[in-house]
């Protein structure tokens, strides 16, 4: 029941637009751009994920090969 309304909200819409070819073109325009956005916000987000993961990698390295050292150097 809700797919069949949001199908006729979409067709009648669609048809309304056909006058205005101008303002279907732009619908579809910003429809793509939030797609496109979605996806390049979706690359970024995994970018810095796996950029913090390597970090974070290499602190515990950096910390477990230099804090035995320090705590030698005390005793």
């Amino acid at each position: 029941m809700v797919i069949k309304e949001g199908t006729e909200v979409i067709v009648s819409t669609v048809d309304a637009m056909k006058s205005v070819p101008l303002a279907l073109a732009l619908l579809v325009v910003n429809c793509a751009f939030l797609a496109f956005a979605a996806y390049v916000l979706g690359q970024v987000s995994s970018n810095a994920a796996e950029r913090n993961k390597n970090q974070m990698e290499l602190i515990s390295s950096l910390a477990t090969n230099c804090y035995p050292v320090s705590r030698e150097k005390q005793q």
